[in-house]
């Protein structure tokens, strides 16, 4: 949905940005203030989008939880004071992980910024061209506040709104306020009174759920959407689907033709495991700097580039009768897959409201392991029609370039919106390696990706080796994938309804221990039920797994961070599964060990659900 601005706000503030002009050296500043949880960063987004200014947010400048009015006095000397006298402005910020201040960061001097968040207006003071005061009923305010961020804001709430109090408590009386004397247009009025609270604005909206008017402007309620300017959700949906078609097929087209590519390349068994192995290292690795080049270019524009390098390396694959050119196409296709898997929760976080995260990040799941379970299926058939397997592997190269095609479109809304994946403040902003919740979630993802691997390594050979035809095994892995498919889109769907996501992710762990316990102790009881039980399992699991790097993170950039750290860890740790399942297999004889060891680790990855309370303090 679009966000709905109050009627006339547009054409008011910009009347009043032309009538006062820049007060602040070349720049002009309209001031959006007002309490927490009123409102004020929808609306400002909306309002730059409108008027074509750069969006600054004073959450990115806030000097930790008792810091407001340090806030304020900071960001008055090196930005405002900065514009004004010409100097290189920049703003400060908060290391949230180390309680400290961080890096102040540069910022240039744009004609038009919207300035927007607690202490705003005492920021901005006499310099701001427009202020427009933001307000809702205070229980309205809490509850939105707490979705948002999180219960870490509940306990310091009380705090946080004593402050606000003492702020705007400070405030002289000024002779700007609506209908005074001396009120903007009013006879003898200053050009540009200073404001400091509700009483000196300019503009006064209600966006409480009875809202009427307040001051020059109706106020309308605004609701969840978009980031102004930005594209339709249903245009970002489609993206994401596109994108996601091609972020596992690299991996699941390559291992029914080993057979084929061992024989006419002549590759070890150890070459074959490192091409196998090659992206899910990627994936791990490149996170951190995936997550920097986000936040440096825009995540929309760095998932084009990222699908760009997707399509090439499986282009690239084409032509691999060349062992050079497997291995490079591999190597490129999986650093494009790191890039974009690791921005996508992210802008997941940006688009989509609290409440629609888990159905939107189900569909990219549902994307992702479809285009998985069909590149499995089908590459074999395309060996056989094309004459040979590097056409079939280079066949999804095409599927990458339509990927590409239809994100190109979110990419140009995002940058002609004005950019709204970019937070510059958040470059200051190091991996959360001391968040306990971070390393919990990881940790999570670890175990799950440990056991995923596994089993789609050694899931076939284990019923092969029971005999089994080995077109059969194939066909009980593809239902094994074929379950994964469903429950990825049903377990985010889940947690959005229920709240909280330890139901679901303790169902999938029980799921999983009982399928990995049927393998180990009776795998010919009944195959079909543990492919399903296991394909449930593992779709379930690490859908939900991405639904919490967006959940537990408090912005878009955060988000983007938190991803960066857990792949890291969990895809480095995942990437040595198999081998070391296939070791245990080698000396014990037997490939019942591989399930058992999988079983205990099940339970441990049931333990790790069951302390992700949605109350943990939240990933910044």
């Amino acid at each position: 949905m679009e966000t709905v601005l109050p009627e006339g706000l547009v054409d008011r503030v910009r009347s009043l940005v032309d009538e006062r002009g820049p007060r602040c050296g070349p720049v002009a500043v309209v001031a959006v203030d007002g309490p927490s949880g009123s409102g004020k960063t929808t609306l400002a987004a909306a309002l730059a989008g409108d008027l074509g200014a750069r969006l600054l947010h004073v959450d990115d400048m806030h000097q930790g939880w008792t810091g407001l009015a340090r806030t304020v006095a900071l960001t008055q000397g090196s930005l405002i004071e900065a514009w004004q006298g010409g100097s290189a402005p920049s703003h400060p910020t908060w290391d949230w992980d180390r309680d400290t201040r961080g890096p102040d960061v540069p910022v240039d001097a744009p004609a038009l910024v919207v300035l927007e968040g607690v202490g705003a207006f005492a920021i901005a003071g006499d310099r701001a061209s427009a202020t427009v005061w933001v307000e809702a009923p205070a229980d309205e305010r809490r509850t939105r506040a707490i979705a948002r961020d999180g219960e870490v804001f509940a306990s310091h709430w009380d705090e946080w709104a004593d402050q606000e109090r003492r702020l705007w408590a400070a405030a002289p009386a000024s002779p700007g306020a609506p209908g005074s004397p001396g009120a903007p247009g009013a006879p003898g009025a200053p050009a540009s009174p200073a404001a400091h609270s509700a009483r000196d604005a300019d503009v006064r909206i209600d966006t409480g759920s009875s809202a009427g008017t307040g001051g020059p402007v109706s106020a309308a309620r605004a609701a969840p959407a978009a980031p102004a300017g930005g594209p339709s959700l249903g245009l970002v949906v489609l993206g994401v689907v596109a994108v996601s078609l091609s972020l596992r097929t690299l991996m699941t087209a390559l291992p029914p033709l080993l057979p084929r590519i061992r024989e006419d390349l002549g590759l070890s068994s150890v070459w074959l495991g490192v091409l196998t192995t090659l992206p899910v290292l990627c994936m791990g690795l490149l996170a951190p700097a995936a997550a920097r080049v986000g936040l440096r270019l825009g995540a929309a524009r760095s998932i084009s580039i990222a699908m760009v390098a997707v399509a090439v390396g499986n282009l690239t694959r084409a032509f691999s009768d060349e062992v050079a050119a497997l291995y490079l196409g591999t190597l490129c296709a999986g650093a494009g897959i790191a890039l974009a898997g690791t921005l996508l929760p992210g802008l997941v976080k940006g688009f989509f409201p609290a409440g629609r995260a888990g159905l939107a990040t189900g569909l990219q799941m549902l994307a992702m392991m479809g285009g998985a379970a069909v590149a499995a299926a089908v590459s074999v058939p395309l060996a056989d029609a094309a004459g040979g397997w590097p056409l079939a592997l280079g066949f999804w190269g095409l599927v990458a370039v339509g990927g590409v095609l239809l994100w190109l479109p979110v990419d140009r809304a995002v940058h002609r919106g004005g950019d709204h994946d970019q937070h510059p403040a958040d470059l200051a902003h190091g991996l959360p390696w001391r968040s306990r919740t971070a390393w919990l979630v990881a940790a999570f993802l670890a175990v799950q990706s440990w056991q995923f691997y596994s089993t789609l390594a050694w899931f076939s050979p284990t019923y092969v080796d029971h005999g089994w035809d080995a077109r059969d095994a194939g066909l009980l892995l593809s239902v094994f994938t074929g379950a994964q498919f469903v429950s990825g889109l049903v377990g985010p769907a889940i947690t959005d309804r229920v709240g909280d996501w330890r139901i679901p992710l303790v169902g999938a762990g029980v799921f999983g221990l009982a399928g990995q316990t049927g393998v180990w102790a009776a795998p010919d009881a009944a195959p079909w039920l543990w492919a399903v039980l296991l394909g449930t399992a593992q779709g379930a699991s690490f859908a939900i797994g991405m639904v919490l790097l967006v959940r537990y993170a408090v912005s878009p950039a955060a988000a983007a961070r938190f991803t960066a750290m857990a792949f890291l860890f969990s895809y480095t740790v995942a990437s040595l599964g198999p081998t070391t399942m296939g070791a245990l297999r080698d000396l014990s004889g037997a490939y019942s060990t591989i399930w058992l060891v999988l079983a205990g680790l099940m339970v441990v990855q049931i333990g790790a659900a069951l302390v992700l309370h949605p109350a943990r303090e939240r990933v910044r």
